[in-house]
């Protein structure tokens, strides 16, 4: 009978530490960031993946923003642009229901009717819906 005592014992403790790690990989799938890698970029490929991945940009650049999809679940994310510090009052677009690409990236494009001034510049991007920034991006408009 102690034999089957004893595996009783080991049978619970494994279990115990298998659903302990379950538990653990659950909540952060859920709670970690759900758009990763945020990144400025003066271009992007035909499948949608950022090219020239920079934080220099130059004002007659044109400025794009990519965030990979990190759950599958996303369907659209909300991308802010900021002059200056990332602040609710340097808000300068908002563009809303942004959809991935094939590639898995949320991207936008900033979209201004002259060319950027000189200066410090950001970019966040939300689930669509959220107030928690997922992911951000910082990046420099310089003469040259």
């Amino acid at each position: 009978m102690k034999g089957l005592e004893l595996k009783k014992v080991w049978a619970a403790i494994l279990g115990a530490v298998v659903l302990s790690v379950g538990i653990f990989f659950g909540y952060e799938y859920v709670t970690e960031p759900k758009i990763v890698n945020g990144v400025v970029s003066k271009d992007m490929d035909e499948e949608g993946n950022p090219v020239g991945v920079t934080t220099v940009l130059s004002p007659e650049d044109t400025v794009y923003f990519s965030g990979k999809k990190n759950r599958f679940w996303i369907e659209e994310a909300e991308v802010v642009w900021y002059k200056g510090d990332i602040k609710t009052e340097n808000r300068m677009v908002v563009e809303k229901e942004v959809a991935s690409n094939k590639a898995g990236y949320f991207s936008s494009e900033l979209s201004v009717p002259e060319e950027l001034e000189e200066g410090r510049y950001g970019v966040t991007i939300y689930v669509e819906g959220k107030k928690i920034i997922e992911t951000k991006a910082e990046f420099d408009i310089k003469n040259k």
